[in-house]
């Protein structure tokens, strides 16, 4: 995308169109909401037109009058009413563009026929307003450059026919009707410096935008790296201890129960002693996907702690839930059938797990993580100690424990 966005800030003056992937964003995201604002000058078109008609009384008198009278309020009025109508809800580009062209080119071939049919004093006049309807409907309505060169251009052709067709200048006076012609193109410069300025801003916001989202994502992905373990993609210690500070700051609030599980793989050494350490982070994966798998199903997040050793937090669990838990993922492993090249007679992987759980309460606030999570590890070396492969819950009291819910 940075690179269409190049692109577009670095094409030539002569070409206003950008790439197509940025053209199609720039005519949907600046496509207008509504109609409003061409209904509303198309409804002060009507009063400009109701208001002139006090020009055709002076021009024509009172008994001529009738006849621009009839063609302003029985055919310009209706035919911009119908205009203003078309815009309702989200009008298109084109319906836009069509409605200011149709209207403009009416009140035009009006005020030509009011030319023809008006005192020759006042043909100038009428020459000049037909000229200014386009003018001011090109400079006003926020017309696409292509649609601009439609308009005047069609704008122009109507002109330059009326004058010839309709005999309002002779060769010898044409001078104001040219000169008053070429009035109608002026738009054409304007839409065109009018567009090119849009399409700068849009494309300026666009790289500002993704700029933005690209330093967001990178954002992101640091985060990502920095609580996540790169071997294993599971959460890292710092994640863990992150997310239990903030389950015991709502446990103690609620009262609610928080479980810790923490698990380390057995005689872990002598199997990267003997099958090496490549072997070992196989391993690791394996047994992170396991315990993962067992976690999560429980609404529990896993963790590798360090090392060989992994651990899980329970948020609102109690202490036979996670000791549930906790003999889930030790099966886990053990179906696993992971091999363990260290130990004799082809014996497997195995994990040892130590379980803690504690209610939560405002004047254990400060310490209850650390207290929690020492709880754990004195389950966890107890149940090393009583033959490993095995889950030991911490006993409810104790000076390293907390009470268990």
């Amino acid at each position: 995308m940075q690179s269409l966005i190049d692109r577009g800030l670095n094409r030539p003056w002569y070409r206003l169109r950008l790439p197509d992937a940025l053209e199609a964003r720039y005519r949907a995201e600046t496509a207008p909401e509504s109609g409003r604002f061409v209904q509303s000058w198309l409804a002060v078109f009507i009063l400009f037109n109701i208001l002139s008609l006090k020009a055709d009384l002076d021009a024509f008198g009172t008994e001529r009058v009738i006849v621009p009278m009839a063609l302003t309020l029985g055919v310009v009025v209706p035919v911009t009413l119908a205009a203003i109508l078309s815009l309702r809800g989200r009008p298109s580009p084109l319906r836009l563009t069509l409605a200011a062209l149709v209207t403009a080119l009416v009140d035009m071939a009006v005020v030509l026929a009011s030319a023809r049919l008006a005192p020759a004093e006042h043909t100038d006049t009428y020459l000049i307003l037909a000229t200014l309807i386009p003018l001011v409907v090109g400079l006003i309505a926020p017309l696409p450059f292509r649609h601009s060169l439609w308009f005047c251009g069609s704008s122009f052709v109507l002109y330059l026919c009326g004058v010839v067709g309709l005999e309002l200048a002779g060769p010898t006076n044409n001078g104001v009707p040219l000169f008053v012609a070429s009035l109608i193109l002026v738009p054409v410069k304007l839409s065109y410096s009018r567009e090119w300025e849009a399409k700068l801003r849009f494309l300026l916001g666009l790289r500002e935008r993704e700029q933005a989202e690209e330093l967001a994502l990178a954002n992101r992905r640091l985060t990502t790296l920095s609580q996540t373990d790169s071997l294993t993609g599971m959460a890292n210690r710092r994640l863990f201890v992150e997310r239990l500070a903030t389950a015991w700051a709502e446990a103690c609030l609620t009262r609610t129960p928080v479980a810790v599980i923490l698990i380390d793989i057995d005689h872990f050494k002598a199997l990267n002693d003997t099958a090496g350490h490549a072997e070992g982070d196989r391993c690791l994966m394996r047994v992170a996907a396991a315990l993962r798998a067992v976690s999560e199903a429980a609404g529990g997040l896993a963790a590798r702690y360090g090392g060989e050793e992994f651990a899980a937090l329970l948020p609102r669990a109690g202490h036979g839930e996670a000791l549930a838990l906790a003999e889930a993922a030790r099966r886990a492993v053990a179906v696993a059938a992971i091999p363990h090249p260290g130990l004799p007679d082809g014996g497997l992987l195995t994990v040892s797990v130590g379980v803690a759980a504690a209610c939560g309460a405002a004047a254990d606030r400060e310490d209850g993580t650390d207290r929690l999570l020492k709880a754990a590890d004195v389950a966890l070396y107890a149940a090393k100690r009583n033959g490993r492969d095995r889950v030991e819950g911490a006993p409810p009291g104790g000076a390293a424990v907390l009470p268990a819910a």
